[in-house]
Parts: C-alpha cells; structure tokens; sequence
C-alpha cells in the first residue's frame, strides 16, 4: 500500500483563462515578480478574444443616447494606455503587435437622426475625432453614390487580435498550460487533471468559465451573467471597412471589422444590433436578416455573390440585477480566490489594477519557487473565420 501524499505544487499566482484579461495579468504579475502559471481548459486566446473584433476604443459608441455613460467615460482613458505599451514604454512591451487598422470610422446609417447621432457621438466624447472629407472615405463608404452624410474618425486602433495574444503569450513560456479544473477550496488549492495546487491567490478570469468556479465553490449567490450574441461573417469582401453604422438607438446598427484572407479579400466580421439580434435567431435566419440589413446599408455592394458563416457565442460578465452592461472591471472574492471580469478586451489593463490594489491591501508579496507543474503547453487558438462553416447565403 502506498500512504505517500501526492506532491503539491505551490505558486504565488495561479490564473485561469487565457484570453487576454489573463494574459495581460500574468505579465503584470511576472514582472512584478511573482511565481505565476496560466491554466487554460481549452486554447490561449480563449472563447471571447479571438472571436472578438479587436477594437481598442473610448466610449464612442457608447454615448449614443446623448450622454456620456459611466462605460463610455471609464473606455475613454484606455486607448492612450494602450498605445503606450505598442509604442514600447507601457507596461508591457507589445511593440510585435499588428494592427488592421489605425483608426475606426462612424457614419449615419439610417434616418436623418442617424446623422444627427454621429454628430452627437463625435462631440460628446473627449477624443481627437476628425471629419473626413468625401475623398477620405473608406472605399465601402464612398461607393455609396447617393451617401451625403458625415463620416468621422475616431484615431484608435483595430488590433489583429491573435498578434496580440501571440506577443503576450511569448512572455509567459512554459507558464502556460493546458488543464482543466475540477474542485476549488477557498483556502487557495485547486485540483487540476488530478494534480493538486496551491496559491497565495487563485484568480479566475475564464469568462463563462467563472460560473464554474462559482459552482464548484459553493456559491449560490448570482454574480454572473451572459448576454450572447451571434456575429455574421461575410467572405470575398474586396475593401476593409473598420468601423460603427450608426442609427438614432443607443446601439450602433453594424459595426465592422475586416480580415485579410490568405489568398484574396476580406472577412467582414460584423457585430452591433446584428449581432444582438442575432441571438434569438438560427444561424440561417441571422445570415437572412444580416444580409437585408447590409443591402440597405450596402446597396451599391453586390450581396447575393458573397460567402456568409456566423459564430455564436456568450459574453460573460459580472451580474447587474438589471442586466446591464457593467460600467468597468470588476473583482469578486471569496477567500483566496478572485473571480475578475474585465467586461470589454479594452478593459485588461484596468482589471489588472484592480488586482493589485487587492494584493497591496492584503500585503501579498512573492515567495513561492516551485517550477512549472507536468502539465501541457496551452496552444493558441483560432479565429471563428478559420474554423467556419461557410454557405452561399
């Protein structure tokens, strides 16, 4: 009979999930000196990161209904701090980062009132936005022969997101790891493929993976949310567009991202109300009411020539009783473990303070030695283009 304990392996830090909110705070951690390792059930890059548009933005579209939102003026102050860490003297080095592109564009598509929302859009929020002339427009924009309305530039980028995960993933070599967790104590061990492990603080930044810590600890208090969407893809797209179509709702009615195909093209990746509608709705009835929209947006592009996919998904969230969209960051405790929500990408940086405002406060400093535990290497994940399933529509 064998009575030998099975060995346990100690860390500072333990992160779960690999999109960038963790990524982002095991760099942090790392740097700041702490015995850290990433654990992540599925792909680096996660669920929501590499299916998300990339976008690094202020609240522009956030101000639609004429104010300036709490989300919007907590957005504002993140481009520039991002922008810090591409041009090499933030926090973390991120100048390997590609971008699709350096800004974004917001134009009327819809009524009179669209136009005056685009206006009020472009005023309202504290950026350097600039009113393009006709003969900047973006080519999609300016093949629309009967198009008079104003189009601005918002100067904040659009990342090629797997970049991104791939520069702050090469920081943490051989502390990211494949694993999937099955019991969590509040005392700050945790049982992963069978082996146990123990930190001065676990933290959960897993998305909809957060409800499962939440399970497994007991909880019976609702601090979680998903607000799923269905996001259309549409394939052979000869121009990028980079950008929000603007009705007079509170939401924009498209925004667009663009990705290069290996071979020609580009994958129009759409989001906005056609996202949100989309979720009630089977992938065909989404491509369906996408392309009608797009013919009205659109009606100089020839729609019935393209490819379309959709990629259905959950954004996961801290609860809000009326289920609203969080106005920043957010961490919840429960002994030695935190759940961490960063609400948007742009928000990574911001979460990662909120951590360290906890470790300051509890006087966490780094100890721990142990090396890496037998787990396997995490692989980088794909984008939801690279794995559809693509129709005629």
């Amino acid at each position: 009979m064998n009575d030998e304990k099975p060995k346990t392996y100690i860390y500072d830090m333990i992160v779960f999930g690999a999109g960038i909110a963790g990524l982002w705070l095991a760099n942090t951690l790392k740097r700041a000196g702490y015995n850290v390792i990433v654990i992540e059930k599925d792909k680096v890059g996660g669920v929501q990161t590499l299916a998300s548009q990339g976008m690094i933005h202020g609240g522009q579209k956030y101000v639609l209904q004429g104010a300036v939102t709490g989300h919007a003026s907590s957005l504002a102050k993140m481009p520039e701090r991002w922008d810090s860490s591409f041009d090499g003297y933030g926090e973390i080095d991120l100048t390997s980062v590609k971008f699709l592109s350096e800004a974004q564009v917001m134009w009327p598509a819809g009524s009179v009132l669209s136009t005056a929302a685009v206006m009020g859009a472009a005023k309202l929020v504290n950026a350097s936005t600039k009113k393009l002339k006709r003969e900047e427009f973006p080519e999609p924009l300016a093949e629309k022969k009967k198009f008079k309305g104003p189009v601005f530039e918002l100067p904040e980028k659009v990342l090629e997101v797997k970049s991104l995960v791939e520069a702050l993933a090469k920081k943490l070599e051989g502390r990211l790891l494949q694993g999937d967790v099955t019991e969590i104590l509040p005392d700050g061990q945790v049982a992963v493929n069978g082996m146990i492990f123990r930190a001065q603080l676990v933290i959960f930044t897993a998305g909809t993976g957060n409800e499962t810590a939440l399970d497994l600890l007991r909880v019976k208090d609702k601090h979680a949310q998903r607000r799923p969407l269905r996001q259309v893809m549409v394939r052979r797209m000869e121009h990028p567009l980079y950008g929000h179509g603007i009705t007079a709702s509170p939401k924009p009615r498209l925004t667009v991202t663009s990705h290069p195909l290996k071979d020609s093209g580009f994958v129009w990746y759409l989001g906005g109300a056609i996202a949100e509608a989309g979720a009630t709705l089977s992938a065909a009835e989404t491509i369906a009411f996408a392309k009608s929209e797009l013919k009205e947006v659109f009606p100089d592009i020839d729609w019935d020539t393209r490819e379309w996919a959709t990629w259905a998904g959950d954004r996961a969230e801290p609860f809000d009783a009326k289920g609203d969209l969080p106005p920043g960051p957010f961490v919840h405790q429960r002994g030695k473990v935190l759940m961490a929500w960063p609400t948007k990408l742009t928000f990574a940086p911001a979460l990662t303070d909120r951590v360290f405002e906890w470790l300051k406060d509890k006087d966490i400093h780094p100890i721990a030695k142990d090396a890496p535990p037998p787990l396997p290497k995490a692989e980088i994940g794909q984008y939801p283009w690279e794995t559809a399933e693509w129709s005629a529509g």
